[in-house]
């Protein structure tokens, strides 16, 4: 996804709507502004089904594509 396709769907719902990502074991936490940042990743590199596509580039050592994302965390308390 990208910042255009986020911005496009997001338009669709009132601004007031509360945003929120899953928890770590269940439930949901409300998503803070410092749960978003850029980060850089390495592109299509997870090999394991429990992981995520892509990975930390200081993580894979070797000739990924690496690319700056907008990352939005999960935080549980």
């Amino acid at each position: 996804m990208t910042i255009d396709e986020l911005i496009r769907l997001l338009v669709k719902y009132p601004p007031g709507m509360r945003v929120v990502v899953n928890g770590y074991e269940g439930g949901y936490d409300d998503l803070t502004p410092e749960q978003v940042a850029p980060i850089k990743i390495a592109l299509n590199t997870g090999g394991n089904r429990w992981e995520g596509q892509h990975s930390d580039p200081n993580d894979f050592p070797g000739d990924a594509q690496v690319v700056e994302a907008l990352v939005l965390r999960r935080v549980s308390n």
